[in-house]
């Protein structure tokens, strides 16, 4: 059911989101316009004025919702490298002094300035800081790495479990997600384990759903040559066969030591050698799917306009399961949140960005075809 708005605005500005000007802009400009025009159409739909209410508060909240990431792990596991892998972090960076002035920039760099801020910070110039990383809705603390010594190690204990403790406006847990990415190419994994059952497991009060573990380095996992085949990016059956016994030794040690269950990914960043060679990334896929399916549907939005838009990352994967597709399906299916529940004589549809009929025409059309032609080309 297409509303009189709709219906009116001429065929200028049906041209303008329409398959021509498809994939055009980032994800985070298509949901703005999504959001304006999904909001005209609840207000002229034949929706009850309560539900209408309970839509477009449903669909503000779905589209402001901030999402918080944490990454921990212990010193060269990859946190960086893998934000920089995961994310449009890029070399646009603002410094904590410059935050105040971020409101005067263009929206449309602001949309993809990533904001850098120092938190806990201390006197001694030596101790590490939590960085923290905006990028519109999503935010990502990358906490220092664990095993430098024992009173660093308890500076950062007790920074990363302020941070655990710390709550939203709402008076919910702020992190979202504890992403523990644990060194592949070691087979001491001690001090990861203890950051896992002494840190994060203690504050996450049973939350265990807002864990993740990753096994980064996957390509150098062997010292026994190192089995990765550079032409296809992708470990040989012998690594295949190393690294999927070592993920099982962690979920069963994780399950010994904590009584938990989890499911670890293994994957590489990607980087390049002091040689110059490139080792690309491989499992990204997986990984990024795994962190969205970690999440409530509300929470998947900000993750995505927050996601590196580079194809070539998303190349490789073990391909148990097509990762790209499962992504782009999760951010569909995130949108039920705006309707969920809502007994409404206005179909939004269960997933918008997938319904046919007389909704998926005209300005919503095209804005639904921006984003999935976005979503195509890097997935």
């Amino acid at each position: 059911m297409e509303s009189n708005t709709f219906r009116g605005l001429g065929k200028g500005l049906d041209n303008l989101f329409g398959a021509a000007e498809a994939g055009k802009g980032t994800i985070k400009d298509n949901m703005n316009d999504l959001r304006d025009i999904l909001e005209d159409e609840i207000i002229n739909s034949k929706s009850t004025d309560d539900e209408k209410k309970i839509l477009l508060k449903r669909l503000r909240t779905f589209c402001d919702t901030e999402t918080n990431i944490m990454l921990v792990g212990a010193t060269g596991c990859g946190k960086s490298s893998t934000i920089n892998a995961l994310f449009s972090c890029g070399d646009s960076k603002q410094s904590a002094e410059d935050n105040e002035q971020k409101d005067g920039l263009d929206p449309k760099i602001s949309s993809v300035t990533v904001e850098v801020a120092k938190v806990g910070s201390k006197a001694d110039p030596e101790t590490k800081d939590i960085e923290k990383y905006r990028i519109g809705n999503l935010v990502l603390w990358d906490t220092p790495g664990f095993g430098d010594g024992t009173e660093l190690d308890k500076h950062h204990k007790e920074l990363i479990t302020d941070l655990l403790r710390d709550k939203n406006d709402k008076g919910e847990a702020l992190i979202d997600l504890v992403l523990v990415i644990l060194d592949g190419s070691t087979k001491d994994l001690g001090t990861s384990y203890k950051i896992i059952n002494e840190i994060i497991i203690p504050e996450l009060n049973n939350e265990t759903n807002r864990i993740l573990i990753a096994l980064n380095q996957a390509d150098i996992a062997m010292k026994t040559g190192r089995h990765w085949n550079f032409d296809k990016n992708e470990p040989d059956d012998v690594l295949i066969n190393y690294l999927n016994e070592k993920v099982n030794s962690i979920k069963k040690r994780i399950k010994s030591d904590s009584g938990i269950d989890v499911d670890p990914v293994y994957y590489c960043a990607g980087y390049k050698e002091d040689s110059g060679d490139e080792v690309k990334p491989y499992n990204l896929s997986k990984l990024l799917y795994y962190i969205m399916n970690s999440l409530p549907n509300e929470k998947r939005v900000a993750v995505m306009e927050g996601i590196n838009t580079d194809s070539n990352k998303y190349k490789s994967n073990d391909n148990k399961e097509n990762y790209n597709e499962r992504i782009k399906s999760s951010f569909y299916k995130s949108f039920d949140y705006i309707t969920d529940g809502v007994d409404t004589g206005f179909e939004i549809g269960k997933t918008i960005l997938g319904i046919p009929g007389a909704l998926v025409g005209g300005f919503l059309g095209g804005v639904v075809g921006c984003f999935q032609q976005i979503l195509d080309d890097i997935f």
